[in-house]
């Protein structure tokens, strides 16, 4: 589809498109999002680190977030943002609607499995990098997020962290690299502090963002966001380790299997939280019979490692404050 195909004209044209692309099957829309749908009587469940949605015919609710809506522009706004002209677009454009005057013919939806779009092609949309925007992020990282410039800087030298194109709030984007330092996805993190928009693009099973190199660590330390990485790596300096960061409290397989292969220690570093425990429980429970493999784990005293670093940012401040009324 071409962008003439999609051009939405005027009111019924807008309308014509939103009917049709509303009306995508919830399970659909969430399988192309990669979740898991387990069926609870005539109902289904999509459970991860970051969403609990339950979904019942049209209508689907989120237990984690505490907010539910009917059909599918609202459930996809839901997990990724955006406007609803953007997300019916989308929505229309990954279901291959029929071009002659964007008719959404459902029986397609249901015969055929929605086509996923290619790390570069949701990097162009997405993930376009902008100097102009750098500061906004540099900003966000160092005094929102208490972050050292020392730590930070290398790595945007390097074109591993960058600010994307969005305005008037960019995002930073974190690149994920295989072991061999292959780019093959991205983490995204907006620069409102409340904000919960933190997708991953394309690879996160085997390709990671990570604060010193897997390859040469002698222990990998796995964490659940680039933040974390961060500032676990500013908590606890050291050229002997890498950071990884897993985009969730799922350590991927690869990561595991890459570690026992090359006789690294393994630090489960994961959230002071439930989902967390389950995520140390089950790389546990996975690696228990792995001979010579050394797995262990180490946790954050409040909720991340973020958090734990923005109170040692506050007692460093109160400790001078003291110091200079002395």
């Amino acid at each position: 589809m071409n962008t003439e195909d999609f051009k939405l004209t005027g009111a019924s044209g807008a309308g014509r498109v939103s009917d049709r692309v509303r009306s995508i099957p919830l399970r659909d829309l969430l399988t192309w999002h990669g979740f898991p749908l387990k069926r609870e009587g005539v109902s289904f469940r999509a459970k991860d680190d970051r969403y609990n949605i339950v979904i019942h015919g049209e209508k689907w609710f989120d237990n984690r977030a505490g907010v539910g809506g009917a059909g599918a522009i609202d459930l996809q706004m839901h997990l990724c943002g955006g406007d609803f002209r953007a997300t019916c677009r989308v929505l229309a454009e990954q279901f291959r609607p029929a071009v002659g005057g964007l008719a959404f013919p459902e029986s397609r939806v249901r015969e055929s499995f929605p086509i996923r779009r290619s790390f570069e092609e949701l990097a162009s949309q997405y993930a376009v990098a902008s100097e102009a925007n750098w500061p906004v992020a540099h900003d966000y990282l160092v005094n929102t997020r208490g972050l050292d410039p020392d730590l930070i800087d290398p790595l945007h030298d390097r074109g591993l962290i960058y600010a994307n194109n969005h305005r008037p709030n960019p995002s930073l984007v974190f690149l994920h690299r295989t072991m061999q330092g292959k780019i093959e996805g991205a983490t995204l993190r907006d620069t409102r502090h409340d904000s919960t928009f933190r997708p991953c693009l394309g690879n996160k099973s085997s390709a990671w963002f990570s604060v010193g190199d897997p390859m040469n660590a002698t222990e990998i330390v796995a964490v659940e966001s680039p933040i974390d990485a961060l500032s676990y790596y500013q908590l606890k300096p050291s050229n002997q380790i890498a950071v990884v960061s897993c985009g969730g409290c799922h350590i991927p397989d690869e990561l595991l299997y890459q570690s026992w292969a090359l006789r690294q220690s393994f630090v489960v570093a994961l959230d002071n939280d439930s989902a967390g425990e389950g995520g140390w429980q089950r790389a546990w429970d996975q690696t228990t019979e792995w001979t010579g493999f050394k797995i262990s784990s180490d946790c954050p005293i409040r909720k991340d490692w973020n958090a734990d670093l923005m109170a040692r940012r506050t007692a460093d401040q109160n400790h001078h404050q003291v110091i200079c009324h002395v």
